[in-house]
């Protein structure tokens, strides 16, 4: 949503504790002869007619469910294990830190082999970092007396080589995918880094699992991608890159879609046609057909003014219709964002008109005020998208409303705070993970929303140029509200880094797509033993939306049960 709710939660930090995964822990000697090593599977070979210069360095391992910071000093962990199911991605961080600056840090990628199979789809980026300047004002005192200001790693940077910044904990992040045909069995491949002319030899194992995720994600969703701002960072979108963009959000198993672009402004010429939805129809699982209201100053507007634009737009939205994309995507009609009472009256005369010329497509709202079955039925409301924040999202009123066939999502945004989960930058990835996953099935939401993927600058300032591939690894890109008021708001509206060659992708958005794909672990489970059984497994991770596990590790214990039960194992 371009506009967020203004009820402040209070509550305190809690810093996840960095509960890592991963490869082996090992060291590189300066000046002592020979190499050091803890691990004799994972061998520093010196490269052939190559002196090394004399640097130490450590090399260890991370999930891809923790944030590593540039001072955090990492624990021997020795194995990299991952699992997924065909039609899904898995990640795992391999961390450098050295006493020297080194500017060429080759990385090579080796094949992960199941006998005669062979994942072919691995690719590695190197974790670039934010600058946060304070968290002075948070409205959770405790973060900011926890959180210290600095650079803060977010961005997945495209490059050549990798780089280490002297004395930092410097993250190479490697992802891994299984196509839909992948054959079930474990695959074993290897990481190189050459660092000053060594060669560090890291293992890796990834099963994959007997069954794969459907291509259309279960879980409804509304994510909102602006091409007015791409179009303000790269000047002229062109085709191919436009392409990128749809089809990166599409393959994070999210609607390339914009819910709050204005029909009478110029960006309108930048939304998505007819024949790309069509495209994309059986990818996604939720798009905007038509804003009903697309500002807040829209809510004051009168009906007349509404139900007019409304009326101008029918072409388009039949052009959809007709192409298929809303029965096939799931098309909404969203507006009055966040409505209070005092535009119901509005809300309920062009919802009312909206229905009558369109009984099939629901009508989506945000809305704290909307309070029973009745307001719903009365506003022409058919989706009620609750904040999960103070008590709002009300699982008892939720299950009301959705035994008497009405649906109810849940949507985050500025708020909520801890103890509940949210992705800006001073929250664990894990907490979006889960968010999206066990969260959701405990909690019963019905879909979700999200007001930006890029919302770059609010319309403050001059937006940066696109990041270059093999750029510094400091970037001069802010996910920090400007202004007093918000100046402790970091990530909030922005999850996604324009870059030179196309989307740029973060830790939090590699994070929110793992939780969509193990929400169908969830479902696939409920599809074999019934609801109650996918609902005991998500109590094992979440209790409520204040309580939650932690735990990377509990949460891949969870999930490899539930992939037993799906292969029938």
């Amino acid at each position: 949503m371009k506009q967020r709710s203004a009820i402040l939660l209070a509550g305190s930090i809690v810093i996840a504790m960095l509960l890592l995964i991963g490869a082996g822990l090992y060291v590189i000697g300066k000046g002592a002869g020979e190499d050091k090593m803890s691990m004799e599977s994972n061998r520093p070979i010196e490269t052939a007619g190559h002196k090394a210069e004399p640097v130490n360095y450590t090399i260890a391992a991370a999930s891809s469910m923790v944030k590593v910071m540039p001072k955090d000093m990492l624990p021997d962990n020795r194995d990299i294990k991952l699992s997924l199911a065909g039609n899904e991605y898995e990640s795992f961080q391999i961390v450098v830190r050295a006493d020297a600056d080194v500017e060429e840090v080759k990385v090579t990628l080796g094949e992960f082999r199941n006998g005669e199979h062979q994942l072919t789809d691995v690719q590695w980026y190197q974790v670039g970092y934010v600058w946060i300047e304070t968290f002075k004002g948070h409205p959770t005192p405790e973060v900011a007396e926890l959180q210290e200001p600095g650079w803060y790693p977010d961005p997945l940077l495209p490059s050549d080589s990798a780089q280490l910044i002297k004395d930092w904990s410097n993250p190479i992040w490697v992802t891994v995918h299984a196509p839909k045909d992948a054959a079930p069995g474990i695959y074993k491949g290897t990481v190189e880094l050459e660092i000053n002319g060594v060669s560090n030899v890291v293992d890796a194992e990834v099963e994959v699992y007997g069954f794969q995720l459907p291509d259309k994600p279960q879980l409804p969703n509304l994510f909102s991608l602006n091409f007015k701002y791409l179009q303000e960072v790269y000047g002229h979108v062109k085709p191919e890159m436009r392409e990128k963009w749809l089809q990166y959000a599409a393959d994070y198993r999210i609607s390339p879609d914009d819910m709050t672009v204005h029909p009478d402004y110029v960006e309108w010429a930048l939304n998505l046609s007819a024949e790309e939805r069509a495209h994309y129809a059986d990818k996604v699982n939720g798009f905007t057909v038509y804003p009903i209201t697309s500002t807040w100053a829209d809510r004051e507007a009168p009906a007349e003014k509404l139900i007019e634009r409304f009326e101008r737009m029918r072409p388009y939205i039949d052009q959809l219709i007709s192409a298929g994309a809303v029965e096939k995507g799931n098309g909404v009609f969203y507006g009055f964002d966040e409505a209070e009472v005092e535009h119901f009256e509005t809300m309920k005369q062009v919802n009312a008109h909206v229905k009558k010329v369109y009984p099939n497509i629901p009508i989506a709202a945000t809305s704290q005020y909307i309070d029973s079955f009745e307001k719903m039925e009365e506003l022409n409301v058919d989706i009620l998208i609750l904040h999960l924040v103070d008590g709002i999202y009300n699982n008892e009123f939720a299950d009301q409303i959705r035994e008497r066939g009405k649906e109810v999502w849940a949507y985050i945004s500025l708020q909520p705070y801890d103890p509940q989960p949210n992705w800006r930058i001073e929250n664990s990835p894990l907490e979006a993970r889960i968010l999206l996953s066990a969260m959701t099935l405990h909690e019963r939401f019905d879909g979700f929303l999200y007001w930006s993927l890029n919302y770059y600058y609010k319309g403050v300032g001059v937006p940066s140029p696109p990041i270059k591939r093999n750029g510094p690894l400091l970037t001069n890109w802010s996910i920090t509200t400007p202004g007093e008021e918000h100046q402790w708001l970091h990530g909030d509206g922005v999850l996604l880094y324009a870059g030179t060659d196309g989307p740029i992708g973060s830790i939090r958005m590699e994070n929110i797509r793992d939780g969509l794909e193990d929400f169908e672990y969830y479902k696939l489970l409920e599809q074999k033993s019934g609801f109650e059984e996918a609902y005991r497994a998500a109590s094992e991770i979440v209790t409520s939306s204040l309580e939650f596990s932690r735990s990377p590790e509990q949460l891949y214990d969870v999930r490899k049960r539930i992939a037993t039960t799906i292969s029938g194992d």
